[in-house]
């Protein structure tokens, strides 16, 4: 039952003393988990039988990267995509530990993106541009656009077929891909769509809003399935589990809520110190990882934190 779920499950922290958490990824086998922080190097952890909570530290990355997306495609899991502040993307080949390309991009960087196959990746930035590159051949992007709005979140769907961008005017915006014929817009929110998570069966869309809700949406036509209102504060965080069995969110709020994605009914809750920078459900397996900002006012340290079966 979607209700006990987790009642086996444990919080492992791991070892971590980079600053408030900007962003963490999975890799596509489930086997590494890396996180950026505010302060020192990337950091990585293998997940082994027994566990190794130090990790290991990704110098070359530099200091300053803000977000990351290991390439979901199995024949690529050893690529790590990760994205500066600044104007570039570096790529990381884990197999040697090195760099193997950078990506130079024309803004100040504030999300970024894997297509399913691994074949392109997206990156938007907050002046309100979008470029895509062909990692065939990633020197110069294949898609330079300028957007009439700021986008806060871009996700492509599971069959490559659609590319959605959220917008702080409370939409999202529908690409077909690769045409990039703008298909449809959903009103989901009243105030900004800050995110979207997409469903692995190809059969929902969630979305977290500054409205404090969280909107479940069908793919076949873009209806409102339901809206769940648990929140005291804008939603930042939404991610489905690799069965799309889960949704789990956060927001200001100093919790984070699994729902059950079927009915909408809460499943399971965290109470965290402070507040949730980022989380990612394990793409194998029943597990999420989430990340702290931490807290001056309340001495409370930011944390790598890992929800897995005991």
């Amino acid at each position: 039952m979607a209700a006990n779920a987790f009642q086996n499950h444990k919080e492992t922290k791991m070892h971590w003393e980079q600053g408030a958490i900007y962003d963490l990824s999975w890799s596509s086998d489930g086997g590494l988990l890396t996180a950026a922080g505010a302060k020192g190097p990337v950091r990585s952890w293998r997940l082994e039988r027994g566990g190794h909570k130090e990790g290991e530290e990704l110098k070359e990355l530099g200091s300053d990267i803000e977000r990351l997306a290991w390439c979901p495609a199995l024949q690529h899991t050893h690529t790590l995509a990760a994205a500066s502040y600044e104007k570039s993307v570096s790529l990381w080949d884990q197999r040697c530990t090195s760099v193997f390309a950078k990506l130079a991009t024309s803004g100040l960087n504030s999300d970024v993106c894997w297509s399913p196959s691994g074949k392109y990746f997206a990156v938007v930035n907050r002046e309100e541009g979008l470029e895509i590159f062909d990692m065939a051949s990633p020197q110069s992007p294949v898609v330079v656009a300028e957007l009439d709005q700021v986008v806060c979140s871009i996700r492509w769907d599971t069959s490559e077929s659609l590319l959605f961008m959220t917008t702080i005017n409370g939409t999202v915006e529908v690409y077909a891909w690769p045409s990039m014929e703008h298909l449809t817009v959903i009103s989901a929110h009243t105030a900004s769509c800050n995110i979207i998570g997409i469903d692995p069966r190809s059969k929902l869309l969630a979305t977290g809003g500054a409205d404090a809700t969280m909107g479940i949406w069908s793919t076949d036509d873009f209806s409102i399935v339901r809206t769940i209102d648990d929140y005291e504060s804008p939603l930042l965080l939404v991610h489905f589990s690799s069965d799309g069995r889960f949704i789990a969110s956060a927001s200001d709020d100093l919790a984070i809520r699994i729902h059950d994605s079927f009915s909408g009914k809460l499943a399971h809750q965290l109470a965290v110190s402070s507040m949730t920078t980022a989380l990612e459900w394990n793409p194998r397996n029943l597990m999420l990882a989430y990340g702290s900002a931490g807290s001056v006012k309340t001495s409370t340290k930011s944390t790598v934190t890992i929800l897995l079966k005991s």
